[in-house]
């Protein structure tokens, strides 16, 4: 059976979620909402840049960029937002940045093809997924030393600790599966299959759900880590063929679980999902290409990486209207939100 139609195979089993393609709903209204916190800065790596390029969030204001190794990947940013890490796909390296000062302190050999990588909740370890190799490179976040390196799945792509279940949760791209391994012993707890090729991943609080974009499915699969598998679908229609699987990829959930956010690549649009319901709130176009979505610390903004237009988007969730762009190198893909730290500015 071709990959295709296991997709297809998935999807049309997965019916439970008629209701999940109901009209949009008015965008909820901020009045509850706090003051306003938001005060945090954006780190994109540049893919086709070889660096790394900060914006202030919200007002998109760019905090110039920071020459890395060759095709920058995954990152991850500090708690205090003083460094960033960030994988070098064509270098088999980790760059270690220091925001304030905006230059690389260390350069960490790791794996094959780095891509997406995760701090530990505590800050400790860095975790990086090394795609080509078929590993996991674990990294002293503080001294830059490399902990340990033990094996995963086939392809390892995309990566999200979780402070609840003490776990990391990792895709692996050539056995369609999430593993489930240990922060403290390093050991790969289950193996949850997927039947799909994994794309990116939103993890509730709680540790037992995952949101899962999949390559040619505009939308998620709802997926339980308590090895069950996929047992629910978000479906947002294909408006035409997407080539090269430029369906939904990026996704993120708001730091209360209220709303999940996911980009379509082929139309630019970001749309807001009912988490539990699973229904369409809204959306909004974004831009060209968008790869990669992350919320701020208060939930107000998010911040979407826009690969084709060389720049990132700045929304208001809350309003559903993107009120600021900002350059951010060549072919931006991922991104992270971290404290803006004095000095950071140019």
């Amino acid at each position: 059976m071709t990959q295709i139609s296991v997709i297809a195979t998935i999807v049309a089993a997965l019916v439970t979620t008629a209701g999940c393609a109901s009209a949009p709903r008015a965008a909820p209204s901020g009045a509850s909402l706090p003051p306003a916190t938001t005060h945090e800065c954006a780190w994109v790596t540049s893919f086709g840049g070889d660096d790394v390029c900060g914006v202030e969030v919200p007002s998109g204001r760019s905090l110039g960029c920071v020459s890395t190794g060759s095709k920058p990947h995954g990152i991850a940013v500090s708690r205090d937002g003083a460094r960033v890490f960030v994988s070098n796909e064509g270098a088999n390296t980790l760059s270690i940045v220091d925001s304030r000062e905006r230059r690389v302190i260390a350069e960490v050999p790791v794996g094959e093809r780095p891509n997406q990588l995760a701090l530990t909740p505590d800050g400790r370890h860095v975790w990086v997924l090394n795609n080509g190799s078929a590993s996991i490179t674990i990294v002293d976040a503080e001294s830059g030393a490399v902990v340990r390196t033990i094996p995963s799945g086939r392809g390892p792509h995309i990566i999200v600790t979780n402070a609840a279940r003490n776990a990391a949760i990792v895709t692996a791209e050539g056995d369609s599966s999430l593993e489930v391994f240990d922060l403290t012993t390093f050991e790969r707890r289950s193996v949850v299959p997927v039947f799909a090729w994994p794309r990116v991943l939103a993890v509730t609080e709680n540790g037992a759900t995952a949101f899962l974009t999949i390559r040619w499915l505009n939308g998620a699969l709802v997926v339980g880590l308590d090895g069950a598998g996929p047992r629910d679908r978000v479906a947002l229609g294909e408006p035409r063929f997407a080539s090269e699987g430029k369906d939904a990829h990026g996704i993120a959930l708001t730091p209360s679980g209220d709303e999940l956010l996911l980009t379509t690549q082929i139309t630019g649009q970001l749309t807001f999902i009912d988490p539990r319901s699973l229904a369409v709130r809204g959306e909004v176009h974004v831009g060209n290409d968008p790869n990669w979505v992350e919320v701020t610390s208060d939930g107000r903004f998010a911040v979407v990486s826009n690969t084709a237009d060389n720049a990132i988007a700045i929304v208001d969730v809350a309003a559903r209207r993107v009120t600021a762009t900002s350059p951010a190198g060549r072919a931006p893909k991922r991104l992270a939100l971290g404290a803006c730290v004095a000095g950071s500015a140019p």
